[in-house]
């Protein structure tokens, strides 16, 4: 008689193997995004940091890009609407509104398409406004 053992390590031999959590997680080969992380470096408290990722279909099909959702509600994205052709060009633009968000940042925005997902990022340290110091000299009185 087979052990229950000696079957399953059959069965696990003979199937064929399945897609890796890294082949799933892929970002689409022909899509190529001219940068996927940008830095805004120090950011006055109140701007509204705005920044576009373009990309280029490499691709022998259109690309569509179904959505984009940032990863809070601080950050806005937008993007092209239209099919991107291939050897045309798409974008995501990201706004970041800095109000109340001192501090070092890091926001991811997932871009889903009709050929996978990508993910870009923006980060930043928002700082606030520095006053002016007055003149140590004073004319008149």
């Amino acid at each position: 008689m087979i052990s229950v053992f000696t079957y399953l390590l059959a069965i696990m031999t003979c199937a064929p193997s399945a897609q890796t959590t890294n082949d799933i997680l892929d970002e689409p080969k022909e899509i190529e995004w001219k940068k996927t992380t940008h830095d805004f470096g120090e950011i006055i408290e109140g701007t509204k940091a705005k920044y576009t990722f373009t990309f280029v279909n490499k691709g022998s099909t259109a690309v569509i890009i179904n959505t984009a959702t940032a990863s809070c509600g601080c950050t806005v994205p937008s993007f092209s609407k239209e099919p991107v052709p291939p050897g045309g060009t798409g974008s995501v633009t990201a706004i970041f509104d800095s109000t109340g968000k001192l501090g070092n940042f890091t926001k991811s925005i997932t871009v889903i398409t009709s050929l996978g997902q990508s993910f870009l990022h923006i980060k930043g340290n928002v700082v606030k406004e520095q006053s002016k110091p007055k003149s140590p000299v004073q004319i008149g009185d």
